[in-house]
């Protein structure tokens, strides 16, 4: 038995009222809003097959664009392989429709398919209440930057890379580097790569790791400002603002990012079959970076690019190289990483002895070196100095002690009774 829609009462209703001759034909199409061509038509057809007539015939039965059973098993056992075991029904329909033997399949009928064979479940999502916050509105105006520990690589490495990665806040557009561990040098590769490419952003929004923030607390004797980190003096010579997150939920952006990259990027790096560092970031650069640029960004509320070019002649190596002070000696030398220095003659100055010198480690390598604004090139010496030889500790004698009736012990005792 047919289940009728109030379409189909509706229908049947103004039929009958052009039986009866309450209204006309053209009044009946009007009625319905069809043209009177399909009305005449469907008054035909409920003359011949009565109340059905009004009923579309496929109703009840599979459509004529149905997939066949055999393709439905087919994708059902592909989906079974261990490699897919923990794909979601979006990715895997991606995946699945590369197969030229499959061709293309919607995420839809898959996920409807994975929940019948028992590989999908729907589960009821908590309720996350968070205060909506509108994205910039110009592309680099704003860019989170974070770092996610995870083993991407799922064992197929011996050391377990972390992921530093970007985002832009205004077209979620990604830019990230795989790196062996979350050092201060690895996210300051991964800026100055993004400076290269890109230019100077407006802000960088990161989280409280010890590399964004200074390395030693206010002192209280002097009042001496505490010391910038290298990632904090380098930008604040860019003119970038650097702003620290209060908490994960106020970089909610850069934190779904990692969720996705997570379920996504792990699985195509598996089926890439990709087992090191190297090759990580090379399919990040070329193949997963572009993909997802081309697909998941959204388009800014001002088409302006809110990026500046970097100043003229700066250097990004040095800009962003660790710097340690040290003693200049009375020979002209200076120790770093237990290697002796020597200030040559052609650039020493009489002042220098007893001053201090800021030695710079380069994101390349290098160390270059400098003496009050002013760059000064020293001379590696080939090892180190012998110390001049100390003499041992002579045994002081012993003094004579001090009489009875001697002040220092009658003021003592004094004192002690006192108290």
């Amino acid at each position: 038995m047919l289940t009728l829609s109030i379409r189909d009462r509706d229908r049947l209703a103004v039929l009958r009222e052009v039986e009866d001759g309450l209204i006309s034909p053209a009044s009946g199409a009007r009625k319905l809003g069809l043209s009177r061509r399909q009305f005449r038509r469907m008054r035909r057809k409920s003359e011949r097959d009565g109340d059905r007539a009004i009923v579309h015939h496929l109703r009840g039965r599979p459509s004529n664009h149905r997939l066949s059973d055999s393709l439905k098993s087919r994708v059902i056992e592909r989906a079974r392989e261990p490699v897919f075991h923990d794909f979601g029904p979006t990715l895997l329909a991606e995946h699945l429709s590369r197969d030229q033997a499959i061709g293309p399949i919607g995420s839809s009928t898959l996920r409807q398919w994975m929940i019948d064979a028992g590989l999908w479940s729907v589960s009821e999502r908590k309720l996350r209440h968070r205060s909506h916050r509108d994205r910039r509105a110009a592309y680099g105006e704003l860019v989170q930057m974070d770092t996610s520990i995870h083993d991407w690589l799922e064992g197929r490495c011996s050391e377990q890379p972390v992921l530093i990665a970007t985002i832009d806040d205004a077209t979620s557009k990604l830019h990230g580097r795989f790196a062996p561990s979350d050092s201060g040098t690895a996210n300051r590769q991964v800026i100055v790569r993004y400076l290269e490419r890109f230019g100077r952003m407006g802000a960088l929004y990161v989280d409280g790791a010890s590399h964004f923030h200074s390395h030693n607390k206010k002192r209280t004797m002097n009042d001496e400002p505490p010391a910038s980190s290298v990632i904090k003096r380098a930008l604040e010579s860019l003119g970038i603002e650097l702003i620290h997150a209060l908490s994960p939920q106020a970089k909610g952006r850069v934190e779904r990012l990692f969720g996705t990259l997570q379920d996504r990027l792990i699985k195509e790096m598996r089926v890439e079959r990709i087992s090191t560092l190297e090759d990580a970031n090379r399919f990040l650069e070329e193949s997963f970076i572009p993909f997802w640029n081309e697909r998941f960004t959204v388009k800014p509320l001002i088409a302006e690019d809110f990026h500046r070019p970097l100043p003229e002649g700066i250097d990004l190596m040095e800009a962003f190289a660790e710097t340690h002070p040290r003693l200049i000696r009375p020979d002209f030398t200076i120790r770093y990483e237990n290697v002796y220095f020597q200030i040559p003659k052609s650039e020493a100055k009489a002042s220098m002895p007893g001053t201090q010198i800021t030695v710079a480690r380069r994101l390349d390598g290098r160390l270059s070196f400098h003496w009050r604004h002013s760059t000064v090139h020293l001379i590696a010496l080939l090892g180190l100095p012998e110390s001049p030889p100390q003499r041992p500790a002579q045994p002081r004698p012993p003094g004579p002690k001090p009489s009875q009736d001697h002040p220092w012990r009658t003021n003592n005792m004094r004192f002690a009774l006192k108290d």
